[in-house]
């Protein structure tokens, strides 16, 4: 048998240690996608709890503050680069897993469901894993299908894995990520640009469920692509990189304030314009700093080892093992 890694699984009050290997991660990818077949099929585990993404005036910003939020202390840190499987979903809505080796790279992709089982992947617009116990794992997912639906798959209690509707109405974005925890609590908020290239904040509880939206600010519809997931600069904080259409990608340094999420943007660099697909899984080789997937024309994925540094926040590419061209979204 081939080496194992050792991984927690979140069961709200108890932390499983399980073995990380080929099987383990395709039960547990089995279990979730399972979950989510049931909000396809229409039946939720578990009732909405939060509003769907309608505007919110400023007597509702104090919502960003509330106890159920819950707020960091002050000083405290909570971004740790996340440990993330890839999952692949090709246009027949086939999912796939890749989860990371020893080297820092991806092993063998594993298919997790067919294109014609229950509950396909076709209707899905976007996604996000979220570690919103912070001990460097995924425990969540968040899930936005084409009409408009997000839901939130995680590991209840009991250790079962279940779905929650959150609410209707997020077909207005036209991108949606989370990138960690951008305003100072333990969970992992959602990030989404409208059609008019407005970017608005929603702040994550613990249950999944979000605050109403804050308006970040305008003008980032002339990015093409948004990536990010945890800490790139070495002070804790949740930061984002935005590819604009001349190919230059933008470092967006966060600040930890729910109001003003990020600084002003710092250029990274040109020619970034060769790949059609950025995303970002975590700390990919587990050296403690996020790291950035990009994918080119001809499927080859290239892996960015973040540097800590935030001036030159990546290191020169790596050719991932495999050619991952045939997916249409990956999470």
């Amino acid at each position: 048998m081939g080496a194992r890694h050792v991984s927690c699984l979140n069961t709200g009050r108890h932390q499983v240690i399980l073995p990380f290997g080929r099987r383990r991660g395709r039960v547990l990818a089995r279990l979730t996608a399972v979950a989510l077949a049931t909000t396809l099929a229409g039946s939720a585990a578990a009732t909405a709890l939060a509003d769907s993404p309608t505007p919110s005036d400023a007597s509702r910003l104090a919502a960003v503050a509330t106890p159920d939020r819950g707020t960091a202390a002050s000083g405290t840190v909570y971004n740790t680069p996340f440990f993330f499987v890839l999952d692949g979903v090709e246009r027949d809505g086939s999912l796939f897993m890749y989860a990371p080796d020893r080297t820092g790279d991806f092993g063998p992709r594993d298919k997790i469901f067919d294109g014609d089982d229950i509950g396909d992947f076709k209707y899905l617009k976007a996604a996000a894993q979220v570690d919103n116990d912070k001990d460097g794992y995924g425990d969540a997912t968040y899930y936005w299908m084409n009409d408009g639906k997000l839901s939130f798959t995680y590991t209840g209690a009991d250790g079962m894995v279940k779905t929650r509707r959150i609410g209707g109405g997020w077909q207005i974005y036209s991108k949606v990520l989370s990138p960690g925890n951008v305003a100072g609590a333990k969970e992992s908020d959602i990030l989404a640009v409208d059609k008019a290239g407005v970017l608005w904040l929603y702040l994550a509880r613990p249950d999944g469920t979000v605050t109403p939206r804050v308006r970040v600010g305008a003008g980032w519809g002339g990015y093409t692509q948004l990536a990010g997931q945890g800490d790139l600069t070495g002070d804790g904080r949740a930061d984002l990189v935005a590819r604009d259409k001349a190919g230059v990608l933008w470092l967006y340094k966060g600040t930890g304030n729910a109001t003003s999420p990020f600084a002003a943007r710092k250029k990274i660099g040109g020619g970034w314009n060769g790949y059609n697909y950025l995303h970002s899984s975590g700390d990919v080789n587990r050296d403690g700093i996020a790291d950035l997937l990009a994918r080119a024309g001809n499927g080859t994925l290239y892996i960015y080892r973040g540097t800590g540094k935030e001036s030159a926040p990546y290191a020169k590419p790596v050719k991932a093992h495999g050619s991952f061209g045939s997916y249409r979204l990956m999470f």
